[in-house]
């Protein structure tokens, strides 16, 4: 049976729909600067800080489980927020939900046995398990991130430290028209191997992100380089890189982003990936497509330093500085009408 709220709270709320026989108080992401699936797969751990400014009962987790629905599972924990994460998952939990046989891009739910007030708190989704003993892909759950969320009173941890912060607003480089054959790339794994990406900017930029698929797998590695375009490829890589870093045990399908020290001039650039690490599957690489009409002679994709000849561009974001407040948010949300028990979940 659904709690009744009073005439002062649902003044008050940011939402009033129901859904699953819950009642949605206040969501704690916005959907701003694209959104990228993060997995638990390989003991990763996503969480966020929130603070609820309505009572509720419950929050709901938004989660891809990789087009597989029925088997896949995790557990969510609910803290009250004391500081710093340490200290707060350090608490005996308000609540906790083990949960199984989740449906793709579903919202996952943590009941609370009690309405619980206002105030700061923090959930973290962990623990993957899937009911399938012949699942190819077992432990490829988690948690969608939305990139450019401009929700305030919170952030994205992952692995138990916020996710990097930058006042960006992101798109693609080559804006919302590309055409061609949406594909995935993966490296070669020839000795110095390298996937690359010439792209012409017109504007002032201060971070620059690519989509790696993984191919379901977890461990994959690589690192990103950006350059300033001199003359030829060659030439180019044998400068110092305006920027650099590695990234380690992808999260299939996430956008993964090189973060710059101070904003970068327009004009013509190169990224780099290279020193690519298998996931267990064996492969990982980036998104982009082939017949691409924005493959040109400046705007050039490369193979181990070689130009394609499939007029091909890789899945480029550019992050462009902004005076607003905005970061990482994974997609969740409070709730009331929450049941105390309800079979699959362990409440505590």
């Amino acid at each position: 049976m659904m709690k009744q709220i009073g005439p002062v709270l649902l003044c008050c709320i940011f939402a009033v729909t129901s859904v699953n026989g819950q009642t949605i108080v206040e969501d704690f992401f916005t959907a701003e600067g694209g959104s990228s699936p993060i997995t638990l797969n390989g003991g990763q751990k996503c969480g966020q800080r929130f603070v609820a400014t309505q009572p509720f009962e419950g929050i709901q987790v938004n989660g891809p489980t990789w087009s597989v629905s029925g088997e896949k599972g995790m557990t969510i924990r609910l803290y009250e927020w004391v500081g710093n994460y340490a200290a707060t998952v350090a608490q005996a939990p308000i609540a906790v939900s083990v949960l199984e046989n989740l449906n793709d891009n579903d919202w996952f739910l943590c009941p609370a046995s009690r309405e619980l007030p206002p105030g700061v708190y923090f959930w973290e989704a962990s623990e993957p398990t899937n009911s399938n003993p012949n699942a190819v892909d077992p432990h490829q759950i988690g948690c969608w991130l939305y990139n450019g969320s401009r929700y305030q009173a919170g952030e994205a941890y992952f692995n138990g430290a916020p996710y990097d912060e930058v006042s960006t607003e992101w798109f693609r480089w080559y804006g919302d028209d590309q055409t061609g054959t949406w594909t995935p790339f993966p490296f070669t794994f020839e000795p110095n191997c390298s996937l690359s990406q010439q792209f012409d900017v017109p504007f002032e930029f201060n971070a620059v992100g690519i989509a790696s698929p993984t191919w379901n797998g977890f461990g994959a590695a690589y690192r990103m380089s950006l350059f300033r375009w001199n003359r030829d490829y060659d030439t180019t890589v044998a400068q110092t890189p305006i920027a650099r870093k590695t990234f380690t045990n992808l999260s299939d399908n996430a956008r993964n982003e090189l973060v710059l020290d101070s904003p970068a001039q327009p004009g013509v650039y190169l990224l780099v990936t290279d020193e690519p690490v298998p996931s267990n599957t064996g492969l990982v690489g980036h998104w982009g497509w082939v017949n691409s009409p924005w493959a040109d002679n400046i705007n050039v994709a490369f193979v181990d330093g070689v130009p394609r000849s499939d007029f091909a561009s890789y899945d480029i974001f550019v992050g462009g500085p902004t005076q607003e407040v905005v970061g990482k948010d994974f997609a969740s949300r409070s709730v009331t009408g929450v049941a105390v028990s309800v079979d699959g979940w362990e409440v505590y």
